[in-house]
């Protein structure tokens, strides 16, 4: 299992409390980070992992949680790593690969993190957790909770996606749907966080953070050592691009690699802020207000780890992007035509920014790039589905069927 060396604040250096609840800095408020000690780990470990069953957990390790018998998994990790000759000609990159994290046990990336949140909730005995979410996060934290016998209090935005919101409460969850846009329902959760003492879930807990370097992990291992120029990831908070650029740089830490991606995040238009710290030179995001989008689960307007997420590209030499409404869409249908990966629209962002930054010059056609699909469709199956193929409704006869082929 992992052995945590220490928990401090990566802008301060200020130490955590490795017993305490998960809190932010109480000198600069920003979230903890957990430092793992990988001084025991051996040069021979790399081909033990691959040995072991498939999953996140053989990768225990790189992970904040010391009791085996804490650890609660669905069967989350070693999601495909997807590779299309006919998406890769459309869009202009030969090696474009996708990781299809919509096959995840709840259907979105929420597992890696919460698989190790709710480990961690067992192992210092919590009985109930708690998380604010879009509601992808809201499902899993449900999901799992119901897996290891905890009380779960989730709340949501009241307009979320009905499927997500059906996901939470047929696992038994207390959902409470907030009539709020997705910054205020989150700072009420944090006034009753502090109320009712749950155990947070949220992007503030360093320890569920971890589990989301799984992604360098993983796609190391997929590509044989070989490392991408590119991963592009759909940002809301700023994990997903923090903290793949983390587990990048503990296999640099250890040897295994002796370079790290280029990282760049992948926003929506109307929800944007670490887009437009980055186009004007900032390291620091200042929230704005979200505007109507269809990419839902990306719809945050202050992240949490903006700063972080800025770090990484920055240090990485990457990019920051959005997409509007129409070019996630036509993402996501070219995607599905040329992958088989139906993804929800916020899940394709990753792949809209790809041909954005392609059509730049940013991304050269060469360029190894991974593009994270980060939710299944039927997350939010009454998306739009404009460039869906249409439905031919006929009489049970041959004939009709024959006309029905002729019009298509």
């Amino acid at each position: 299992m992992g052995i945590v060396r220490r928990l401090a604040c990566p802008r301060c250096a200020g130490p955590g409390d490795l017993s305490g609840p998960p809190v932010v800095c109480d000198r600069c408020g920003c979230v903890m980070e957990i430092e793992m000690d990988l001084g025991h780990v051996s040069s021979g470990l790399a081909e033990e992992i691959r040995r072991r069953p498939r999953g996140l957990w053989r990768w225990r390790e790189f992970l904040p949680v010391e009791s085996p018998a804490a650890v609660l998994t669905l069967g989350e990790g070693d999601t495909p790593l997807v590779r299309s000759g006919r998406l890769s000609r459309q869009v202009g990159i030969e090696r474009l690969y996708v990781k299809n994290d919509t096959v995840l046990p709840t259907g979105s990336l929420k597992d890696r993190s919460v698989t190790v949140a709710v480990s961690r909730a067992r192992e210092v005995k919590a009985d109930t957790v708690a998380v604010s979410s879009t509601g992808n996060h809201a499902a899993s934290v449900a999901a799992y909770a119901a897996a290891a016998g905890l009380g779960c209090v989730v709340m949501v935005p009241a307009a979320t996606s009905p499927s997500k919101i059906v996901q939470a409460r047929i696992h038994g969850a207390t959902v409470i749907a907030v009539e709020a846009a997705f910054d205020a329902t989150a700072a009420l959760f944090r006034e009753a966080l502090r109320r009712f003492g749950w155990y947070s879930c949220l992007s503030s807990n360093p320890w569920r953070n971890e589990g989301k370097k799984s992604y360098a992990f993983e796609i190391w291992e997929q590509l044989e050592g070989e490392v991408p120029d590119w991963m592009i990831h759909p940002i809301a908070g700023g994990l997903g691009v923090s903290a793949c650029w983390k587990g990048w740089r503990e296999l640099r830490e250890l040897g295994w690699t002796a370079r790290i991606p280029r990282m760049a995040a992948a926003q929506s238009a109307a929800a944007a802020p670490i887009v437009s710290a980055w186009e004007k030179g900032q390291r620091e995001v200042e929230p704005v207000e979200v505007g109507e989008t269809i990419a839902e689960s990306i719809a945050a307007g202050a992240p949490a780890l903006g700063w972080r997420c800025l770090s990484a590209i920055a240090e990485t030499g990457g990019a920051a992007a959005s997409a509007t409404d129409e070019e996630i869409l036509a993402a996501r249908s070219l995607l599905a035509r040329t992958t088989g990966v139906f993804c929800e629209p916020s899940a394709a962002a990753s792949l809209a920014v790809a041909m954005t930054l392609r059509a730049r010059g940013i991304i050269k056609p060469t360029d190894l790039v991974v593009c994270v699909a980060t939710g299944h469709g039927l997350k939010q199956p009454e998306a739009p589905m404009a460039q869906a193929g249409p439905l031919h409704t006929v009489a049970p006869t041959l004939t009709a069927v024959d006309n029905a082929l002729t019009r298509s």
